[in-house]
């Protein structure tokens, strides 16, 4: 192991580099990497769990394991978290032995079959936020042993500073993303990665108290749970990556609203790469409302998408707030007919549900 003076100031150097520049991040993980003898090192929240962790190419298999199969939950290392609090670092050692090890399912079935069974965690603090550096070696580089655990403690205190400045550097990144929102009078909010809200642009305030509201810092529809858990579900569908492209809770939400146009709700994902992961937003939430939004020219929609009279009249319906049911009763058509128009608009244009066609033919009005 390599951590005398020279080389913590060259990995701080390289750490700072990162936090500012989030390409810089494999340079200087692997100059930990090195330093450390380890085989791969990466980021891991102590709170919740978020969307990818910030890694070495190195462990890059290992970590997508580690979340696709489930062991991110029943990670026996986990019970070490006190100990990782009370002194900024913990080892294998510290929870179990080499026996042990070969009759834990963590260690046994998860860990070997990568190659791996080794690590070191340091304690890493970003304001409310709390992650474990990790140090991850092989079978055969060994346990890291008491003196090289003495060598790894020099390494909190520049990962906690790199870690900070890196979260500062997010923070003017989203004021400069608020910003920008602000100037476009766009409604929108910024989300963290368990989908509470960061921050509130004026355009969106508006609408709050009244059609929305945030309850415990997360954005509901009141009075309405069912598109409550709708909304919920597209945001996390957002952030995570999880779901199948055509998932329906990837859809925009509809929001109805009495005598109204209805809101249509869009998350957008925030892509992170290094450091950016501890600037805490990881989606930005848009408001369309459809009262503000003419309808798309008919002759438009007949040359783009080949809709019919009948079926442009049932696009202009859905524009205007209201349901299936009472789409049908005003055109004077029954439901079977008017679910038949819906299936043929969702194939004419490409859609495949209601909340993506709201979006389509606003972004047509708005075109």
């Amino acid at each position: 192991m390599h951590l005398d003076d020279d080389s913590l100031r060259g990995i701080e150097e390289m750490l700072v580099s990162a936090a500012v520049r989030p390409e810089a991040w494999p340079e200087a993980v692997s100059r930990i990497v090195e330093a450390t003898g380890a085989r791969g090192a990466g980021a891991i929240p102590i709170l919740g769990r978020v969307p990818g962790v910030p890694s070495s190419d190195s462990i890059e298999e290992l970590m997508a394991a580690y979340f696709r199969t489930g062991w991110a939950e029943r990670d026996y290392r986990a019970n070490g978290i006190p100990t990782l609090m009370r002194t900024g670092l913990l080892v294998d050692q510290d929870i179990t032995t080499p026996d042990a090890m070969g009759t834990n399912p963590f260690y046994s079935d998860f860990l070997r079959a990568y190659g791996f069974q080794w690590f070191a965690g340091l304690l890493v603090t970003v304001g409310d936020d709390v992650w474990c550096f990790t140090l991850q070696r092989t079978i055969g580089q060994g346990a890291f042993t008491p003196e090289e655990q003495a060598a790894l403690r020099r390494l909190i205190a520049p990962l906690g500073r790199a870690a900070a400045l890196a979260r500062d550097v997010g923070e003017a990144r989203l004021d400069g993303i608020a910003d920008t929102l602000e100037t476009l009078r766009r409604p929108a909010l910024l989300l963290d990665r368990t989908g509470c809200v960061l921050r509130t642009g004026s355009a969106a305030e508006r609408f709050l108290g009244g059609a929305l509201d945030l309850r415990r810092g997360r954005l509901t529809v009141p009075g309405n749970p069912r598109a409550s858990a709708a909304l919920q579900a597209h945001v996390a569908a957002a952030i995570w990556s999880e779901l199948k492209p055509d998932s329906p809770a990837l859809a925009p939400v509809v929001v109805e609203r009495a005598g109204r146009r209805p809101l249509l709700l869009r998350a957008q994902p925030l892509r992170k790469a290094g450091f950016q992961y501890f600037d805490g937003a990881r989606a930005i939430l848009t408001i369309t409302d459809l009262d503000g939004t003419a309808p798309p020219e008919a002759g438009l929609l007949r040359a783009l998408y080949g809709l019919t009279p009948r079926e442009i009249a049932f696009c202009e319906a859905l524009l205007s707030g209201r349901g299936v049911a009472e789409c049908a009763a005003d055109l004077g058509v029954s439901m079977p007919t008017a679910r038949s128009h819906l299936k043929a608009i969702f194939a004419k244009t490409g859609t495949t549900g209601q909340g993506g066609l709201l979006l389509l033919l606003c972004r047509q009005a708005a075109a």
